[in-house]
């Protein structure tokens, strides 16, 4: 297929499945219009590996956020932002991986140069994908977690901590994704793919973890003196006071730099064993 073609076809089946995520309140409307364009230019210019990654990825993490139980509703209250992902969650996840699948067709005449491209592009999605397992799956923890930086107990939801059974279930939605992606695993043997997006996907929770922990501006709502990732408590409706970290760096800042590490391990991981 030509590019527009390709432009043509990702399109569709990218609209289908984000309206599909839509109507199950997985989306926002400005997220089903972000969807549609990481899952078009992956498509079009990474292949059906990148794509593939990425459709998982979403419909992963969409189920996983539904299996949530009511203790880790209550941690959704002081995250910035719900479950429903709007264009900048979903930017941040998917717009590295995005970048990376361009550069890969792009040079797809030079298969040196293009499968470590596609490799990050597949380990970036791996990244978000730990980080989003770790989060779901560690919310069922019957331990409160701790503070990455220092193991001090925090509350369930808070930038930062971490439970064993989280940071466990970080590596197996990496893996995921580099099951989903074996079609470039080419650039390396598939024991070794599963091992990179594993890690990919461990690093991605940790870097998540460590920069929430410390660089994520921290706010506390002057109504019920709650400490959380929003500038503006969603239960309250107050503007709060920053505590700790830098004001510009939010949740989906986070995110996207732990993607663009797990991209970066992919790319090389990729160039040492291709």
């Amino acid at each position: 297929m030509s590019v527009l073609e390709r432009l043509a076809v990702g399109a569709l089946i990218a609209g289908a499945i984000s309206l599909c995520g839509r109507l199950m309140r997985a989306l926002t409307w400005s997220g089903v219009v972000a969807a549609v364009l990481v899952g078009t230019l992956s498509f079009a210019f990474g292949g059906i590996a990148v794509a593939a990654a990425i459709v998982i990825f979403f419909v992963a993490g969409s189920a996983l956020a539904r299996l949530r139980s009511g203790s880790a509703d209550r941690a959704r209250s002081i995250a910035a932002k719900g479950a429903t992902r709007d264009a900048y969650q979903v930017i941040a996840n998917g717009g590295i991986a995005t970048l990376c699948a361009i550069a890969g067709g792009i040079a797809s005449a030079d298969a040196r140069s293009a499968g470590p491209l596609i490799a990050a592009a597949i380990c970036a999605v791996a990244a978000a994908s730990g980080d989003t397992w770790s989060t779901e799956v560690g919310a069922f923890s019957q331990t409160a977690p701790r503070r990455v930086t220092d193991l001090r107990r925090v509350e369930a939801g808070t930038s930062g901590g971490v439970t064993l059974l989280g940071t466990i279930a970080a590596p197996v939605g990496g893996m995921l994704i580099g099951i989903a992606g074996l079609a470039a695993r080419a650039v390396m043997p598939i024991g070794a793919w599963l091992g990179v997006t594993a890690a990919a996907g461990l690093a991605g929770s940790l870097i998540d973890s460590v920069l929430g922990a410390t660089l994520q501006g921290q706010w506390r709502c002057p109504g019920c003196g709650r400490v959380q990732d929003a500038r503006c408590h969603r239960g309250c409706e107050m503007p709060g006071t920053l505590v700790s970290g830098v004001a510009w760096l939010d949740n989906d800042g986070v995110n996207a730099a732990a993607t663009a590490a797990g991209a970066c391990l992919g790319y090389l991981s990729a160039m040492a064993m291709h």
